[in-house]
C-alpha cells in the first residue's frame, strides 16, 4: 500500500467530515441550550471559513504525505536523501569537466605556428542538437616541419555530455591563422567529464555505505570504487578471477572505458594511498582494471508504416546508443554494463518505436565475458516503407 493511501485524505472527504463533525454539534449544542440560533452552513462567512479550515487541513495531508515518503531512504530524493546520506559520510558527487586532447593540424609544413590558450573548438550537434565547446588550456606552437601538434583542452560544460568521442571535436570557432583543421582522437580524453551524481547512484551509495561495515567484501570494494568521481559502474569479481586471494575490480567511466587518470584515483582510494580510512585491503591480491572492450557493430532496417522516417531513425538510433551509455539516459532503457550481453532480442526491443512494424537485421548475440563492455563502433539504421497487411 502506498504511502498517500495511509495517511492522506482527500479534499471531499475531509469537507464531508467536517460538515458531518459542525452538524452533530449543533444538535448537542441545540439541545443543551448553548446554541441561541443554527449556523447556516451552506453559504455566508461560516461556509466561507469551513472551507479555508478544509482546505488547509488538506495541504497539512498533502505535506504529511511529501515528510514521510522522504523519511525513508528508498524512497527519498533530493535534498532529503543527501540528508540521509550524510549521516552515514556519503556527499553527493558534484560534475565536473571534461579534459581532451585535440591535434590541431595544417596541410604544409612551413614555419611555426603559434596556438594561443583561450582558442575555442567544438563538436557538430549530435544526435539531439547539442553542441559542445572546449578551450584550449595552454598556448602551443605548431613547429617548423610538423603538420600537427597536440593541445590539452577543456570543455566549457560540466557534464558527462562533453565526454568526446573520437572525430566529434572537428570545428574550430576561434580562428588561428596558419591552421586548418582540428579533431580529437582514440585515447585522447585526459579526464572524465561528470553530471551531478543522481538520487539513484546515490541511493546506491548510502546502501554500500553499510554493507561495507561487514569488513573486506565485495560490497566494501564496489562503495570504495563509486567514492571517486568519474565512476559510472563497477563489477566486483570476488571469486578468486586470478587465483586464490585474488579479487578484480572492474572500472567504468562516465565516458566508457576509464582513463588512465580515472583508474589510478580509484586504485589511490581502494590501496589506501588517496584516503584516510585504512581501506588497504592485507588479505586481498586486488586488481583494478578497465573493462576489455568488445566491439559491436549494428546494421539494420526498420519496416515503417507511418510517421516521419528521419525523425523515428534518429529516435531509434539514440536509443540503441543508450544500451551503450555507462548510465542510464533514457528512462525505458537500462544500459548494458560491465558483463552485459549484446543480445539480437535487446536490439529489436530497442528499435521497436511507434510505426515500426518489423526489424530486419543479421545482427547475432554478443556475448560478453565478466569483465568486459559492449562498445558500440558502428551504426547503420536505413528504413523500408512496409507493403499493407
Amino acid at each position: 500500500m502506498l504511502i498517500q493511501d495511509l495517511v492522506s485524505k482527500p479534499l471531499d472527504t475531509i469537507r464531508q467530515e467536517m460538515f458531518d463533525q459542525l452538524t452533530a454539534k449543533q444538535e448537542e449544542y441545540a439541545a443543551k441550550g448553548w446554541l441561541p440560533i443554527r449556523l447556516n452552513l451552506n453559504k455566508g462567512i461560516a461556509r466561507g471559513l469551513i472551507e479555508l479550515w478544509c482546505w488547509g487541513l488538506w495541504q497539512l495531508y498533502q505535506f504529511l504525505v511529501l515528510v514521510l515518503s522522504q523519511a525513508f531512504p528508498d524512497a527519498a530524493t533530493g535534498v532529503w536523501l543527501d540528508l540521509h546520506c550524510k549521516q552515514v559520510g556519503v556527499t553527493r558527487k558534484p560534475a565536473t569537466q571534461a579534459i581532451d586532447t585535440v591535434y590541431f593540424m595544417r596541410s604544409g609544413s612551413e614555419g611555426n605556428v603559434p596556438i594561443p590558450a583561450g582558442r575555442v573548438v567544438r563538436t557538430k550537434p549530435d544526435g539531439l542538437g547539442h553542441i559542445y565547446r572546449y578551450v584550449t588550456t595552454a598556448a602551443a606552437i605548431l613547429p617548423d616541419g610538423a603538420t600537427e601538434v597536440a593541445v590539452p583542452v577543456v570543455a566549457e560544460e560540466y557534464g558527462a555530455g562533453a565526454n568526446a568521442t573520437a572525430g566529434q571535436i572537428c570545428e574550430i570557432v576561434t580562428v588561428i591563422p596558419g591552421v586548418d583543421s582540428v579533431e580529437n582522437r582514440v585515447g585522447g580524453l585526459i579526464s572524465e567529464g561528470a553530471t551531478v551524481e543522481g538520487d539513484d547512484a546515490l541511493r546506491l551509495r548510502y546502501e554500500l555505505a553499510w554493507k561495507k561495515l561487514n569488513g573486506c567484501t565485495k560490497y566494501a570494494y564496489e562503495a570504495w570504487a563509486r567514492e571517486v568521481t568519474g565512476v559510472a559502474g563497477v563489477k566486483i569479481l570476488d571469486q578468486h578471477p586470478r587465483g586464490q586471494g585474488t579479487v578484480g575490480v572492474i572500472v567504468l567511466g562516465t565516458a566508457g572505458i576509464p582513463t588512465q587518470t580515472l583508474l589510478d584515483a580509484v586504485t589511490a582510494n581502494i590501496m589506501g594511498t588517496g584516503n584516510k580510512d585504512e581501506k588497504y585491503p592485507i588479505n586481498d591480491d586486488v586488481a583494478i582494471t578497465a573493462p576489455t572492450a568488445i566491439p559491436v557493430n549494428i546494421i539494420a532496417v526498420l519496416e515503417l508504416f507511418g510517421g516521419d522516417a528521419p525523425a523515428i531513425l534518429a529516435a531509434a538510433e539514440n536509443r540503441v546508443r543508450a544500451l551503450f551509455a555507462p548510465l542510464p539516459v533514457v528512462s525505458t532503457i537500462d544500459p548494458l554494463g560491465v558483463g552485459g550481453d549484446m543480445t539480437r532480442d535487446r536490439l529489436i526491443s530497442a528499435l521497436m518505436l511507434s510505426n515500426v512494424k518489423r526489424v530486419n537485421t543479421n545482427f547475432i548475440d554478443v556475448v560478453v565475458p565478466q569483465d568486459g563492455v559492449a562498445v558500440l563502433i558502428d551504426i547503420q539504421l536505413t528504413h523500408v516503407w512496409a507493403s499493407e497487411g
